[in-house]
């Protein structure tokens, strides 16, 4: 009985020593792995300060357009320094900002084709009243 005892031991230390080392391989393994950037995220990024350059938004929204640049600087930072978790960060950000400069800056000029149209109308409407009756 005392040998089975002993034997059961001998086997179930050898166990957690197998599985001992598993998890010490498994981690080195797992430390030994290059993290990578988020590339898809720092696309989007790029993308949507793109579109917001091409609404014009450095000009309509200047404010937001600066923000959304200025946290493209910094994910270019991180990306270098690899800071991938900064850099997932602020790929967000960014894109959230120029979307909000895209959308702010497509309003403004909607809202200036806006004015200048009442304007017209307006003109119109002061040279039919100013315009002499005609009688046939």
């Amino acid at each position: 009985m005392l040998r089975s005892q002993h034997m059961k031991m001998t086997s179930v230390s050898q166990r957690l020593r197998r599985s001992a080392w598993a998890v010490i391989v498994a981690g080195v393994l797992a430390g030994c792995a290059t993290p990578q950037p988020p590339a898809v995220k720092i696309s989007l990024a790029r993308d949507a300060v793109g579109r917001a350059l091409a609404a014009q938004a450095t000009q309509f929204a200047p404010l937001e357009m600066k923000t959304a640049q200025d946290k493209l600087a910094r994910m270019d930072q991180a990306i270098g320094e690899m800071k991938y978790v900064e850099v997932d960060a602020l790929a967000d950000q960014i894109e959230a900002d120029a979307s909000l400069a895209e959308a702010k800056a497509n309003a403004v000029r909607k809202q200036q084709v806006l004015k200048q149209a009442r304007e017209g109308i307006q003109v119109l409407k002061q040279e039919m009243l100013n315009a002499p009756a005609t009688t046939h």
